[in-house]
């Protein structure tokens, strides 16, 4: 009885897997492969990574780079009422200081007074770029913003403030209207900067 060239004798210790050919005469052995024993389940792909837990369902994942969000939901939008007692409050600080500072103009009240609506203009555009909100709006709790609930910076403060001039019209009516009829609270000038004015948080 002759033997069969195929089947070679396995060295002791090492047992064929159940189920699995027996390996061809010259073909050489499979390196870096691991043989699945019998009833185990196969391996599971595509697992999180060594130390990090699984992604929660329905979690928004943050991707690197990404800017953070400053949860607009949570802001608290300004209506008409409580600006506009900003703005008398705003408007009596420019009156007093205008009024100081027009002494030395006293002969030429035309020349001066072309000037009061600059330097109005002005304090608004330095109060809100540096402090984000003028002292009226600081009395009264109230601040301007980004619509993302970032803090502005002098391109959304100039745009804003320079707008008022429209808003302004017919004693802050335009503006209003616009407030009113906007969800997010907002004149022409805070659409135009993509800001809203907002309560200040403690």
């Amino acid at each position: 009885m002759s033997e069969d060239p195929n089947r070679r004798q396995q060295p002791p210790g090492e047992q064929q897997p159940y189920g699995q050919p027996p390996p061809q005469y010259g073909q050489p052995p499979q390196y870096g492969q691991q043989q699945q024993p019998y009833g185990q389940p196969p391996p599971q792909y595509e697992q999180s990574q060594y130390g990090q837990p699984p992604p929660q369902y329905g979690q928004q994942q943050q991707y690197y780079g990404q800017p953070p969000q400053y949860g607009q939901a949570q802001l608290e939008y300004v209506s008409v009422g409580p600006r506009f007692l900003a703005i008398l409050i705003d408007g009596l600080i420019i009156g007093a200081v205008t009024g100081i500072l027009s002494f030395p103009f006293r002969d030429s009240p035309g020349t001066w007074g072309g000037s009061i609506g600059l330097i109005a203009i002005l304090y608004y555009i330095v109060m809100e770029a540096t402090q984000g909100a003028t002292l009226g709006k600081m009395a009264l709790g109230l601040r301007v913003v980004k619509v993302d609930g970032s803090p502005i910076s002098w391109s959304e403060s100039i745009i804003r403030n320079v707008l008022r001039i429209i808003d302004g019209l017919f004693f802050y009516l335009v503006g209003a209207i616009l407030v009113w009829n906007s969800p997010l609270r907002q004149r022409l000038g805070d659409r135009a900067a993509n800001t809203v004015v907002v309560r200040r948080r403690g």
